[in-house]
This record gives structure tokens, C-alpha cells and sequence, in this order.
């Protein structure tokens, strides 16, 4: 064996040994992170599949807890049901009840086998767990355990197959380099006996390193990409592969003669970018890899990946070698998967917006459940228009009583006008009956002042076929600078915010049809509906109440009661429906006559009291012989025929002087009342001292006036 080859041999050997070490670690490494890596992801399969498990079950204890939702704890036989389902997956240990405190519910626990639970290898076995709700609070917890045998013995069985491989691979990497040096050994021997040979047939090599070159060219011209070599210096190519001119349409002649063809070619918005990285690259001796745009013989724009490095040709000269691959394809879907991803993020916002919307709508639905006056609804749509409306302007207007008049309830946004109040006539939507949008018809109502180039709709608001009001609303964020956006899109926009509109005009016109309602039920309930004062049980709650705050302030009460003289009488010689106009007449007459805090009721019949709060007995005695004097010279008429002169004769007590009750001071009054018919009528009479000697309270002065 001569010194070269056992030189090949020891090397052999050498890299033998090198590689053994590495060959046994990367085997050892396969042999661990396989199995572990398949372990992981089964593992959180496993959690995956536990996690349905529990929410499967919390969710059929959920139907439990809406049907007995104090007993749900105590259904030991759906406990049962639902164990047996679950248990005929053999893949379950256990499962377990929590209750919202977390504590283990008794009863509500069951192992499939306790001993094979408490296998060392089902210590860790995967677990998931759900909650239960009931009203959207959380009342318990499930929690179900799946065995990870199977799992296990899977990962050991490749942990073994791995390990098998990784020694086999450490193996042949000791024993491949020494076959392979042998084999090369006898390779040179014969190459060295050939050497005198080769010398007298460097013809035929000649024509055999030609031949290859040919092959060369046509594997080089046959690949899907362009090969090219160009001069440092002057950065011209020396070398271009043919599919240079199938990619480009340029010749061949045209990349080698041409002096600024490297650059002219590079698209005018890459170009200082990719020649700036072709300099750094020759500067540095490195290589790079760059993607930009090269523009071909017939205008089109074409993306290439351009993979360029730098080689040494001498100690003089170095060259620029590269290999230009079309892209052109993959950007184009890379854009196309750009813009449906932008698609898919405004479709998301879209959403979002929408249930922000939806939720919107729903909490001023939920607060117009609370309101108890208008007022207050105005102020709740003022609030939610400006959430749902930000960027725009708008203004809520309602009917008066009289209906010949729109006035204004609330406005959002200072981009608009509005006056106070306008005749229905001039809004095109009433009109109509229907939404009147600027942006289809170009009609302006004539209640606003706005551009006409902005877009704007009136929506009337309306309950059940009864006009309510109307809601105007003036679109300022579509044409808003600085917001790009294309004219399909502002259509969509303005589309939706229309929808959005008539769906909150909607939920507005129901609510205040219903407070309407309401406000209604509340009249006919505190008021008589002949005489349009205040009722009897009215007249019952307030005066507990008033009594309750004179308690506290330490002041005093005044009451009234008053009854029309010979009113039975009067029904007899004029009728019931005179009788009737006169209790009308006489229930106008006291509210004319009364202060703005005073309390007018009708307490049954002919008989009426005033509460008169913070008054003493004088200044009461006073009011009740103004109003007496008064309604003597007021007329009733009743069919054009006048009724004659009304008196009555009224009774005063005064809180806490004749009572410290309701029932003891409207009995002093009633008391003072009788006295007064019963000398003479007409007359006007204090409670005595009396009237309030079972009230244990302290004496005081009795007056009695009469007119």
C-alpha cells in the first residue's frame, strides 16, 4: 500500500472518529425529542378531549339546574345517566362536581377503578374541566379525568424505535469513511497508473471537456431560472443563460453588449436599492438575497429573486455570479392573500361595530324600562345617538299635545342647525310616511339648515300607525378628510348607518309609545276624571306623606274640606248632567284659586279637600274664606242656562294641632264641616280642640270663624 493511501485510510479513520460522537448524540437526541414532541401534542389532544367531556356534561347539568334550580345538587339518578354515557368511553378515569365554592359535591364523584387510578402512570393523567351558569353566575364546576395509558405505551414503543435508529445511524457513520477510503484507495492506484495514459490521450479530453461544457450550457439553459456573471467594476454581464431572453424577450447579444444594461432593466423604484445592495456586496465579499422588479422587452413588470454572491476569479479580478428565479406568480398571490386578508379584518370591525350597535340598543332599551318621565328618555337617546353617531349630527323632535307641532327633544353632534320647532308640513318624511334620504332624492326639509352635497335622511318615528316625531340625522364621516375610502364603501357605510338608524327610530318610537302609556294608567289612576283633580287615594298617599315631612321639618299642615251646598237639590231642580257640569266647573274654579304647591282633591261626591302645606290655622282659615267669597260671585252655566249662585261651606284643622294622623286630622276637618251646615251653610269653621283629645297631645286654643 503506498504512503497515499494509508494517508486516505487515517483520514478515514480520523473523520470516523469526528463523526462517531456527533452520529451518537443527534441518534440520541431523535431517540428523545420524537417521542417527547408526540407526547406533548397527544397530551393536549388528550386535555382537548377531556375539556368536551366536561362541557358535554356541564351542559346537561345545566338543563338540570334550569329545571329544579335548588334541587340540582340531589339528582342522583342523572348523575347516574350521565356517567354510564360517559363511561362507555373507556378512555375515562373519573369524574367530579364542584360546587361554586369549589368544594366536591357529595355524591357527585366517581372513579372508574380507584386502584388504577392511583397508578403512578395516571398521577398526571389530562383533565378539563367547565363551569356551570345559571343566570349568568357561575353555580358549580366539572371536572372529568381521561387515562393516558394508551398514550404512553405509544411513546415507548417510539421511544425504542428511535433509540434503534439513532445507533444504527452512530454506527454507519464509524464504519462508512473506512469502506469508502478503502474503495478510493484502489480508485487512485488505478488513477495513478493511468496518469502516462491520460498525457497521450489529452486530445480526446479536450473534446470530452468541450462535450461537457455543452452538457453544462444545456442543464444551465434547461433550468426554470437565469444564471448570469457580471464584472465588478463595470458591472456588465459576461455570462447570461438563455432563459434570460425567454423571461425578459432580450437576446442573448443585447445582456452582454449592452454597457448600462445591468441597470436600465432594474424597475426605477428598486433600482438605487438593489445597485446599492450589489455594491455593499462587492465591497464586502458577501452574498445576498434580494427581490425586486425588472422590467422585459415588452413593458411588463416582472418580480424576480435574485440569489447573488461574490467570487474570486484571481488575485485582480472577482466577479458577481447570481441566479434570477421568477416570482412573479407568488407575489401576485401574496397580494391577492394581502387584500383578502384586508377584506376579512374590515368584515371583523364590521362585526364588531355591529355588535356594539346591538348592545347599545339593548341598554337603552333596558333603561327605557326605567324612565318615568320624558325628560329622562330624552336624555338616555341623547346618549346612545352620540355612541352609535359619533362622528355625526342629528336632531330628535316630537309632537305636541296639539299635534300641529314638532318640537325639538334632543340633538347630538354641532355640524347641524336645527330650529326649536316646525309644522309637520315642512318635513318631507311625514309627508311621505315614509324615510326621506337626501342622497337618493336630493330633497332638503325645510326645518334645518345643512349643505346640500352632504347626505342626510329624516326617519319618522311611529307606534302602531300614530305619528310620534321624527328623527333627522346628518352624515358627516363619509366625506370626512383623511379617511381613504372609495366610493362603494361610503355607499355601504351610509347603507348601514341608515339600518342603524331606522332600527334605533323603531326601538324610540315603542319606548315613548309605551311611557306614553304609562304616563296615561298613571293620570286616570291619581286623578277624577270628571273633575280632573286629584282622587281620593291620591289625596291618601299624599297627605300620609306630607304629614311625614311636616313631622320632620317641624312645620305645619293646613286642610280643607269643603262641601257645595245643597248640592242634592240642585241635582233635583237642574239634573244630574248640570250637577255634573257644576262639580266640573267647581273642580276648574279650585285649581285657578289654589297655590302652585297646593293639593286639590275630590273626596267622594260633593265633598273636595285642599292639603296646604306649611300653613297655619290663621293663614288656612284665610284661603278657605277667599275661596268661599270668591266662588259666590262665580257662574255655572249649563246649556246656556246660567245655575244660579254656589256656595259651600268648608271645615279647617291644621297639623299637629287637630291630629298627628291622616284618619284624626281629616276627621277634625270632616267634623268642622258638619258644624259648619249645621249653622247655617256658607260658613267656613275650625276644628275644635276637640277633635283631638284621643290623640293624648298637648291642649291648645280652638278658634271658630264663620262668615
Amino acid at each position: 500500500m503506498t504512503d497515499s493511501g494509508q494517508i486516505q485510510i487515517d483520514l478515514g479513520r480520523f473523520l470516523s472518529k469526528r463523526l462517531y460522537p456527533l452520529s451518537l448524540g443527534i441518534g440520541l437526541l431523535i431517540a428523545l425529542c420524537f417521542p417527547a414532541a408526540y407526547y406533548i401534542l397527544e397530551y393536549k389532544g388528550f386535555e382537548r378531549t377531556a375539556v368536551h367531556y366536561a362541557q358535554k356534561t356541564a351542559d346537561k347539568f345545566q338543563d338540570v339546574v334550569i329545571t329544579a334550580p335548588t334541587l340540582w345538587k340531589y339528582q342522583i339518578y342523572t348523575f347516574t345517566e350521565i356517567k354510564r354515557e360517559l363511561f362507555q368511553d373507556s378512555d375515562v378515569l373519573s369524574v367530579r362536581l364542584y360546587d361554586a365554592k369549589n368544594l366536591p359535591i357529595p355524591n357527585y364523584s366517581y372513579n372508574l377503578s380507584p386502584d388504577e387510578t392511583s397508578a403512578w402512570w395516571k398521577k398526571s393523567s389530562p383533565k378539563g374541566t367547565a363551569n356551570i351558569y345559571f343566570n349568568n353566575e357561575k353555580i358549580g364546576r366539572v371536572e372529568i379525568v381521561v387515562s393516558q395509558k394508551d398514550l404512553l405505551i405509544e411513546t415507548a414503543f417510539l421511544f425504542l424505535i428511535c433509540t434503534v435508529v439513532g445507533l444504527l445511524l452512530a454506527y454507519l457513520s464509524y464504519n462508512f469513511p473506512v469502506r469508502v477510503v478503502q474503495k478510493l484507495e484502489a480508485e487512485l492506484q488505478k488513477l495513478f497508473s493511468d496518469i502516462h495514459d491520460a498525457y497521450q490521450e489529452s486530445d480526446l479530453l479536450k473534446l470530452e471537456a468541450q462535450s461537457s461544457e455543452k452538457r453544462f450550457r444545456d442543464l444551465v439553459d434547461g433550468l426554470d431560472a437565469v444564471v448570469w456573471e457580471a464584472d465588478t467594476d463595470n458591472r456588465r454581464y459576461s455570462f447570461v443563460s438563455q432563459q434570460a431572453e425567454n423571461l425578459f424577450l432580450f437576446p442573448i447579444n443585447q445582456w452582454q453588449t449592452s454597457a448600462d444594461f445591468f441597470n436600465a432593466q432594474i424597475f426605477i423604484d428598486d433600482r438605487e436599492r438593489v445597485l446599492k445592495a450589489y455594491l455593499m456586496s462587492a465591497e464586502q465579499g458577501s452574498g445576498c438575497e434580494l427581490e425586486y422588479r425588472r422590467i422585459s422587452r415588452d413593458g411588463s413588470i416582472i418580480w424576480v429573486r435574485d440569489n447573488l454572491r461574490l467570487v474570486t476569479v484571481n488575485a485582480k479580478e472577482k466577479q458577481l455570479r447570481g441566479v434570477l428565479v421568477d416570482i412573479t406568480n407568488k407575489r401576485h398571490a401574496e397580494e391577492a392573500l394581502n387584500e383578502a386578508n384586508l377584506e376579512l379584518n374590515q368584515s371583523v370591525r364590521q362585526l364588531e361595530q355591529r355588535n356594539l350597535e346591538i348592545t347599545a340598543l339593548h341598554e337603552m332599551s333596558d333603561m327605557f324600562q326605567l324612565c318615568r318621565e320624558r325628560e329622562e328618555a330624552y336624555r338616555i337617546i341623547e346618549v346612545v345617538a352620540e355612541k352609535l353617531f359619533p362622528e355625526d349630527s342629528g336632531a330628535f323632535y316630537i309632537l305636541d299635545s296639539s299635534r300641529n307641532m314638532l318640537e325639538l327633544a334632543c340633538s347630538l353632534g354641532n355640524g347641524v342647525k336645527h330650529e326649536q320647532n316646525f309644522p309637520p308640513d315642512s318635513c318631507w318624511a311625514l309627508r311621505r310616511g315614509n324615510t326621506n334620504w337626501s342622497m337618493n332624492n336630493k330633497l332638503v326639509c325645510t326645518n334645518k339648515i345643512c349643505e346640500i352635497d352632504n347626505q342626510c335622511f329624516c326617519i319618522p318615528m311611529l307606534s302602531q300607525g300614530d305619528t310620534i316625531g321624527v328623527f333627522h340625522l346628518e352624515l358627516t364621516s363619509g366625506n370626512k378628510p383623511g379617511r381613504d375610502r372609495v366610493a362603494e364603501d361610503t355607499v355601504i357605510d351610509y347603507e348601514a348607518k341608515y339600518q342603524l338608524a331606522v332600527s334605533m327610530t323603531e326601538h324610540i318610537a315603542m319606548a315613548l309609545a309605551n311611557l306614553s302609556l304609562r304616563e296615561t294608567l298613571r293620570f286616570l289612576s291619581i286623578r277624577d276624571p270628571l273633575t280632573s283633580l286629584f282622587n281620593r287615594r291620591h289625596m291618601e298617599e299624599t297627605l300620609m306623606r306630607e304629614i311625614v315631612l311636616a313631622e320632620r321639618t317641624s312645620r305645619t299642615l293646613g286642610i280643607i274640606m269643603m262641601d257645595i251646598d245643597h248640592f242634592k237639590s240642585f241635582n233635583d231642580t237642574y239634573g244630574h248632567d248640570a250637577g255634573d257640569t257644576l262639580l266640573k266647573e267647581f273642580g276648574r274654579f279650585l285649581l285657578n284659586n289654589i297655590r302652585e304647591y297646593d293639593i286639590a282633591c275630590r273626596y267622594g261626591g260633593e265633598e273636595f279637600i285642599c292639603i296646604l302645606p306649611e300653613t297655619t290655622l290663621e293663614k288656612a282659615l284665610e284661603r278657605a274664606e277667599e275661596l268661599r267669597i270668591s266662588l259666590m260671585s262665580f257662574r255655572v252655566e249649563h246649556l246656556g242656562r246660567p245655575l244660579g249662585m254656589v256656595t259651600i261651606s268648608a271645615g279647617v284643622a291644621i297639623y299637629p294641632l287637630h291630629g298627628t294622623t291622616e284618619a284624626t286630622i281629616v276627621k277634625s276637618a270632616d267634623e268642622a264641616l258638619y258644624r259648619a251646615k249645621e249653622n247655617g251653610r256658607n260658613r267656613v269653621v275650625a276644628a275644635s280642640h276637640k277633635g283631638i283629645m284621643e290623640t293624648k297631645e298637648e291642649p291648645f286654643l280652638t278658634n271658630l270663624f264663620s262668615s
